[in-house]
């Protein structure tokens, strides 16, 4: 189960999180910032940043196999974090609000 931090406050650009699962299928963390695919909107987009300041690029985010896991893509080639391992992500703020405000901007245009 990830938590969906975003749920409680869609201005949260980052945290920390321990990592649950890694595979073909994308990280797996306890926690996220970071908003899947869905509802119109893209998967967010951003770093993991491990302790060592190593950055690994997250280049989309989706759903799990169930509805309460998000999956985080890594970038091709990108060495992957263990599982047990403390990372902090750190959204791609610029893009995720550009995007809310295209999304809210959609809906205004929809009642016009």
């Amino acid at each position: 189960m990830t938590e969906e931090l975003f749920r409680e406050d869609a201005t949260l650009a980052q945290c920390e999180a321990r990592v649950v699962a890694v595979g073909e299928g994308g990280v797996i963390l306890d926690r996220t910032v970071f908003y899947p695919l869905g509802g119109g909107q893209p998967g967010d987009t951003g770093f993991l940043v491990r302790e060592n300041g190593e950055r690994i690029a997250i280049t989309d985010t989706r759903k799990g196999e169930t509805p309460d896991v998000v999956r985080h893509l890594v970038a091709a080639g990108a060495n992957q974090p263990a599982p047990g391992e403390l990372v902090t992500l750190e959204l791609d703020w610029d893009r995720r609000y550009a995007l809310m405000r295209l999304h809210t901007a959609l809906h205004v245009m929809s009642c016009i």
